[in-house]
């Protein structure tokens, strides 16, 4: 699959690099989205990564943004990049399945503030991928790009196996509980959850709101970055959205290390990786020397992940209500199962749940006066085969619950050949520090000379 997928464009190409040519007139748009769409062609019979892609649209973009170049007006931060969304955001000219059948005929709406903010800043949307059932369970057919035997993770499967297969730089899904980190830890990319309340979630199939934020996917630090930077903001169509100033996050991830972070290694009482993705945290420790250090999570944090189970559960059943009431026998026996349980909840259980949330953010940001970010596994090991559909979130949980900013960074392969994630976890509305943690992590991993001496 991977060698079918390298002629495409953004295999070992430097996203920055490439948007500044095409900003510069370099290379023209069409050409990119004719190469891709030529890449696309070739490997998504075997992907089966897109629900959705229309190349008269794509160029029809591609042929309006050369001309807006050449009108001599400023062009936007992504000026030309293919981006590809997961298929529970809504976008204007492209049908939306929302992973059901029960959406299979359900068309162009009046889009999202994602989808807006992509436009105005110059992206063409290449098309909508495969998501799980909902976005919640039920995988879709989509298969690892690296492993035909293996599947790219759930929820936003099919954004993280065409950015990993080279078809796109960049990608766009919904965060909760693993929903994109899982995903790209398993396919080799980069993957982040933003703070809560960052990015406008005004078009997108609501599914935990407590927990939901939008994900994003990239092939680098920077890409991450780079799309942060146009998608964060306050939407007034959207009252979970922050005020804040915008972070200036590819500023801050490019810029050096004032000095050397310090790394604490979480120990979960509640999840163990496989052994060789404990070896190589140990070998990672190891390369830190004394910039790391080792907490071991009190029990206290496993109580408080029931309450984290229970608000998806309470939420779920009440937002895919309409789904449960106009056919629940188009749902999976897995999903009716779930919506049921969740019904069952009472509001006594479920405000206490929510109590929880202040509890834990507590705890973890002590841990965090203490050092720069936190080091824990992405998954339990490399990514999982065709026939298996389960996928433990439990290396997810508590940084969803909390609200707290996560990447998910291949710094590792197994003997296999296939990645293995690490997670970075940083206090809330820090991305732009921990971008630049994980980018001085990656050099000093790969024995490359580093600032902060």
């Amino acid at each position: 699959m991977a060698s079918e997928a390298a002629p495409t464009l953004f295999q070992g190409i430097d996203t920055l690099e490439l948007v500044r040519n095409l900003q510069a007139g370099g290379q023209k748009v069409q050409e990119v989205c004719e190469l891709v769409l030529q890449g696309t062609g070739r490997v998504e019979p075997k992907l089966k990564a897109f629900t959705s892609i229309e190349p008269k649209l794509v160029l029809e973009t591609a042929q309006a943004l050369d001309m807006f170049r050449l009108s001599g007006r400023p062009v936007g931060p992504l000026h030309g990049l293919p981006i590809v969304l997961s298929d529970l955001i809504e976008t204007q000219q492209q049908p939306t399945t929302n992973g059901t059948k029960l959406d299979t005929v359900k068309q162009g709406s009046k889009g999202s503030a994602v989808a807006e903010r992509l436009k105005d800043n110059g992206a063409v949307l290449l098309g909508k991928t495969t998501i799980s059932e909902l976005g919640v369970i039920t995988p879709p057919e989509t298969v690892h790009p690296m492993s035909a035997e293996h599947r790219p993770g759930n929820s936003a499967s099919g954004a993280a196996a065409a950015i990993a297969a080279g078809l796109a730089p960049m990608g766009v899904g919904l965060e909760s509980c693993g929903s994109v980190l899982r995903p790209a830890a398993y396919c080799g990319i980069y993957g982040m959850q933003p703070s809560h309340g960052s990015i406008s979630r005004r078009g997108i199939l609501p599914l935990v709101p407590t927990l939901d934020v939008v994900g994003l996917l990239g092939r680098s630090l920077a890409d991450l970055a780079l799309l942060g930077d146009v998608l964060y903001g306050y939407d007034d169509q959207d009252p979970s959205t922050n005020l804040n100033t915008a972070p200036r996050l590819l500023e801050t991830c490019l810029s050096n290390v004032p000095v050397k972070p310090t790394i604490a290694f979480l120990e979960l009482p509640f999840a163990q990786a496989d052994e060789e993705t404990q070896a190589a945290l140990a070998e990672f420790e190891e390369v830190l020397g004394d910039q790391a250090f080792r907490v071991v999570l009190p029990p206290l944090f496993e109580e408080g992940l029931t309450a984290h189970d229970l608000i998806i559960k309470a939420e779920l059943s009440r937002t895919l209500r309409h789904y449960w009431n106009r056919g629940k026998d188009g749902l999976s026996e897995a999903l009716q199962q779930l919506l049921a349980e969740g019904a069952e909840i009472r509001a006594k259980g479920y405000l206490e749940a929510l109590d929880w949330i202040k509890v834990l953010r507590s705890g973890l940001e002590e841990i965090l006066q203490r050092c720069d970010a936190f080091v824990v596994p992405a998954t339990l090991g490399t990514a999982p085969r065709l026939d298996d559909p389960e996928e433990s979130t439990r290396f997810q949980d508590l940084w969803n619950l909390c609200g707290m900013p996560v990447l998910s960074v291949p710094l590792f392969q197994s003997t296999s050949g296939m990645p293995l994630g690490v997670q970075l976890v940083g206090p809330p509305a820090g991305e732009a520090r921990l971008l630049r943690t994980a980018r001085w992590l990656e050099a000093t991993v790969r024995g490359e000379s580093s600032s902060g001496e």
